[in-house]
């Protein structure tokens, strides 16, 4: 592969690859405005494979990581990437090496050029070239070099980290070597990504391999994978979500088009053994929890009435009992981000001595083989007896079928329905995406939205749940409808004190993952309260007051997290919004729930 090392200046740059355009020497270029090509860039030597008559499956998640663009505006590439085909390169500006980093440009260059011509793909096509040297990178620098190479017009952002501090992650995510020497030169291998709408990489590009008419061929085999194109070549909706047309009423509209890349795909058999496992009290070690009650489908798959959940003869969990609505989209699992698949998250409940308190991933399977209604369910369903990975597998299918979009804000919003979302939740959508920031979090995409960076914060909350004297008033349900409110200090001397929590320190033993937790989607909100990871917030007006007042103040505190100085009508807009994101769905999927519940056998064999 090759390898780029700086040695002179971007100015030497636009020199160097004008003097060597194409295969012309130095002596043979013609006269005019300088030509930015590279040398070792030439025509195919073979027929590029058509479009579609080949399969690029998936190999890896495209990571996440904060970008500062060559605007000056900040985001995250997740952000950048979400409901488009997204072409992704590392570069540094100081570049000279012209079959290095020049060579990618130059690619990146006929690919704009060609596809941002075709209206077929251009909407549906980003292009991202990302700097590595964010000291001499500035934003007036990435948008000096953009200018040679991106045309009008195209959608091709030239960005670079905010600090070191934040490259870093990034760079190890796409493993992306870089390596500095006296005179600040670098060295790395030259990588470029493709990128599908579900912020998937489907191929990855060395400089042996890089051309514009292989690279035309694959972003179009993967559009037409997608949908976004037919087997005709004919454009898709562009109104619509990444599947293609969706109704309005449908539960998908607003949602990407496929959950997270599973390794097979979820079968009927699969599914419903899931979900009688979801529900089977059982599987608890003194049988009588069962996944539903943390989980509780006629509360949006959460619970109303307990800030924190409650465990097996009551033992207490330090944390709030999140939805699992669309869960199956996310790749960031936990309130502390510990687990990045469904399929491995179903076991930590399962053997924490606090919630379910099995004492081994063994003893579940033992019973699960002894249970008679089970091992042949299981043979159905996977062809194997009860395993480790097969149980996995089944609660993930079935969670995996908790979708829950086409809110009003949905039909409003992706379906183009104008009349449905009231005025005021509209005004609350643009403070959400203007003065009050909540999109730097809580991301919007062109096509589909969760409403969640996955990423991991410090809103100072966690800070003030540990180190502060607690007390006051909460507010609990006690029947549906019915809520009381109560001091914490009458029922100080009968509780047990909270557990103290720090967050994603408990797993990544960093002192600056100290109370960071994450950002949870929105869809659905208004009826999952209690919220933040303790409960400790009643209702969507206490969640806006708290970030209306910057959080709470601590060394660690997120930078996003400011004053937001909103009026009593912004508030009461915001919230308006926020409500606007409850899904139809709710009520079959409730529905289907309560009937499952009802058949399942908890008295059966022990």
């Amino acid at each position: 592969m090759t390898i780029d090392r700086m040695r002179v200046g971007a100015s030497g740059l636009l020199l160097l690859t004008a003097l060597l355009a194409g295969s012309v020497a130095a002596h043979d270029q013609p006269k005019g405005p300088p030509v930015v090509l590279a040398p070792g860039y030439s025509p195919l030597k073979y027929t590029a494979p058509a479009p579609g008559s080949y399969h690029l499956p998936p190999i890896q998640p495209a990571a996440d990581g904060p970008y500062l663009d060559s605007h000056g505006q900040r985001g995250t590439l997740h952000g950048l990437y979400d409901g488009r085909v997204t072409i992704l390169s590392f570069i540094y500006t100081h570049c000279d090496d012209v079959n290095g980093c020049p060579l990618a440009s130059f690619v990146m260059g006929q690919i704009a050029k060609r596809l941002h011509a075709d209206p077929r793909i251009a909407p549906k096509l980003r292009l991202v070239s990302f700097s590595f040297d964010p000291t001499r990178d500035t934003p007036a620098e990435l948008e000096r070099y953009a200018k040679p190479f991106r045309p009008p017009g195209v959608d091709w952002d030239f960005v670079t980290s905010p600090s070191l501090a934040t490259l870093a992650p990034t760079l190890a995510a796409y493993q992306q070597g870089v390596q500095q020497s006296e005179g600040h030169a670098f060295a790395h291998i030259l990588r470029v990504f493709l990128i599908d709408s579900h912020k998937r990489v489907r191929n990855i590009y060395s400089p042996a391999f890089l051309h514009a008419d292989t690279l035309a061929a694959d972003v179009e085999t993967v559009l037409r994978e997608q949908g976004d194109i037919d087997a005709d070549g004919k454009p898709g909706n562009p109104a619509s979500i990444d599947s293609g047309a969706v109704a309005p009423n449908d539960a998908r509209l607003g949602l990407p088009a496929t959950p997270a890349a599973t390794e097979v795909q979820d079968t009927p058999a699969q599914i419903a053994l899931g979900e009688r496992l979801f529900f089977d009290r059982r599987l608890s070690l003194n049988r009588t929890l069962s996944c539903a009650m943390c989980h509780v489908p006629a509360q949006a798959f959460a619970v109303n009435e307990l800030a924190t959940a409650v465990g097996i003869e009551g033992r207490t969990v330090k944390r709030n009992a999140p939805t699992l609505l669309n869960v199956g989209y996310l790749h960031t699992l936990f309130h502390d981000g510990r687990e990045n698949r469904l399929e491995q998250q179903v076991w930590g409940p399962l053997l924490a001595s606090n919630e379910m308190g099995n004492p081994s991933i063994g003893y579940v399977l033992d019973n699960l083989r002894q249970w008679p209604d089970y091992p042949a369910r299981f043979q159905a369903a996977f062809g194997a007896g009860p395993g480790m990975e097969n149980v996995g597998r089944a609660l993930a299918a079935y969670q995996r079928t908790l979708i829950a979009g086409g809110s009003d804000f949905d039909r409003w919003y992706y379906g183009r329905q104008k009349d449905a979302l009231s005025a005021s939740a509209q005004r609350g959508f643009a403070l959400f995406r203007g003065k009050a920031g909540c999109v730097a979090c809580h991301s919007v995409g062109e096509k589909s939205a969760l409403f969640t960076d996955e990423k991991l914060h410090n809103t100072g909350l966690g800070f003030l749940a540990s180190m502060a004297p607690s007390g006051g008033r909460r507010r609990s349900e006690v029947a549906p409808g019915t809520a009381i409110a109560y001091d914490l200090a009458a029922v100080a001397p009968s509780s047990e004190r909270p557990p103290n929590d720090l967050g994603r320190y408990e797993v990544s033993q960093n002192p600056d993952d100290r109370w960071k937790f994450r950002t949870p989607g929105l869809r659905n909100v208004a009826l999952t309260r209690p919220y933040m990871h303790n409960g400790s917030l009643s209702t969507l007006a206490d969640v806006v007051a708290f970030y209306d007042g910057g959080g709470v103040q601590n060394e660690l505190l997120d930078p996003l997290i400011k004053p937001l100085h909103l009026g009593a009508e912004e508030r009461a807009d915001l919230v308006a919004f926020l409500e606007s994101l409850t899904s139809p769905a709710l009520k079959d999927l409730a529905a289907r729930a309560a009937a499952t519940e009802i058949g399942n056998p908890v008295d059966g064999a022990r």
